[in-house]
């Protein structure tokens, strides 16, 4: 909105010029050389020119929400928590990991339980063996006096218990290699899955967010996204607050730099067109003791904003980034503050009212007081404002104009030089 103040001013101006000087019925403006400022107030919001997001772990795991975090604007040490996220997926994975390992450690133990078994089955039998051929060996001694018949079927004794020793030995090696790699299967798998429980773990324990920092911390907001479907269309992102579901891992948090400050501010499109950049801004922050100070105008949007308002007519906002001059202990991010954009701002020169321009022709005129008639002076505009238009060029900035167009009878007609008769040419 326009310096309301100017306008203000700018009509008792046209007021008092004008008492007094309706006795041909003219409203009539006195032209001087004066300052001209105009101006522009707008309502901005003061935040950080660097800040460092917070940026949640990668899920994997469907949907993430927020079950608590900092508030906005909250002050935070290194190590405090600032964000306490979920992901039941991930939480399901993880329980059912957990009840894999207990039934993986159930038949670890069972794999033991049955090793053991058949290593003592196979020891006895061995034992057993070993026993015969003890036995045998003994009777060898007796067999000096024996039949050669006895002799050989005592051999032939000896050799099967020796054949089943053999046996009983190879048996009981390879029930102890197979009962050991199914004890290393088992117990590999199981740290395998401890593994993946682990990682799920530590997962689950990074969406407790600490901070790395101390410092300032505020909340964000993710970009909206429109969603339609068979049932209808809806709406994801928007600021982040606990229970909001997030989405392309968007920033929770995040940490401004306190040292380096701008001011963000919408303006109407009427007005975004006569800001510029490097234009004065004089900045005023009523919640920071009502702090004083300036800057200038960095850059504006190419892209609007559209509202609808009243009747459903359509209105076009634009950003204007508005650089702060010195940043002062007391400016923090979200402080609300009023903006005075110089638009304009010049010394010595003739300004005249819009209503005092007629467009003639090509041309823009004035018409100019001169005794009881008008004379219409053609004009270099400059700079036009909102009420007022700076002269170039035509005034000399003491002259009386006339607001409106006077009657035609009151305009003084240009004069036409004479055309001189022209000569009879002599006869020779």
């Amino acid at each position: 909105m326009k310096d309301k103040l100017s306008a203000l001013l700018l009509s008792s101006i046209l007021l008092v010029s004008c008492s007094g000087s309706k006795d041909d019925g003219i409203l009539k403006f006195q032209v001087s050389k004066a300052g001209y400022s105009e101006t522009l107030d707008v309502a901005g919001s003061v935040r950080a020119v660097v800040n460092v997001p917070v940026i949640p772990p990668s899920s994997g795991f469907g949907e993430m929400s927020v079950l608590w975090l900092a508030a906005d604007g909250s002050i935070v040490k290194k190590g405090d928590t600032l964000c306490v996220l979920s992901t039941p997926e991930m939480e399901n994975t993880y329980r059912t990991m957990l009840t894999s390992i207990e039934t993986l450690e159930a038949g670890l133990k069972k794999i033991e339980a049955e090793n053991a078994l058949n290593l003592a089955f196979q020891q006895a039998h061995l034992a057993s063996c070993e026993s015969r051929l003890r036995r045998s060996e003994l009777d060898s001694q007796r067999m000096v006096y024996a039949s050669e018949f006895q002799k050989k079927q005592h051999e032939l004794e000896m050799r099967k218990v020796l054949i089943e020793k053999r046996k009983a030995e190879q048996k009981l090696a390879s029930t102890r290699i197979i009962g050991q790699t199914n004890l290393a299967q088992a117990k590999a798998r199981i740290i395998q899955e401890k593994t993946r429980a682990q990682s799920i773990a530590d997962r689950l324990n990074s969406l407790t967010i600490i901070a790395q920092r101390d410092g300032m911390v505020l909340r964000t907001e993710s970009p909206m996204i429109m969603i339609s479907g068979s049932t209808g269309t809806g709406a994801m992102g928007g600021p982040i607050r606990e229970g909001s579901v997030l989405f392309m891992q968007s920033a929770v948090l995040q940490f401004p730099d306190l040292s380096k400050m701008e001011i963000t501010a919408e303006v109407l499109e009427a007005d975004y067109r006569a800001i510029e950049k490097g234009q004065r801004v004089d900045i005023v922050v009523d919640a920071a003791d009502r702090l004083v100070t300036t800057g200038k105008v960095n850059r504006k949007s190419i892209i609007g904003r559209q509202t609808m308002i009243y009747n459903y007519s359509q209105v076009k906002f634009y950003e204007v980034i508005i650089d702060v001059d010195s940043c002062h202990s007391d400016l923090k991010p979200g402080l609300n503050a009023d903006c005075k954009i110089w638009l304009q701002h010049l010394t010595e020169v003739v300004t005249v009212p819009l209503t005092a321009l007629f467009e003639k022709e090509d041309s823009k005129v004035v018409y100019v007081a001169n005794g009881r008639k008008y004379k219409p002076v053609e004009v270099e505009t400059g700079y036009t404002g909102n009420s007022q238009c700076v002269i170039l060029n035509g005034l000399s900035g003491d002259e009386v104009i006339a607001l409106t167009e006077p009657p035609v009878n009151m305009i003084e007609k240009e004069k036409k030089p004479r055309n001189s008769k022209p000569r009879k040419s002599q006869e020779l």
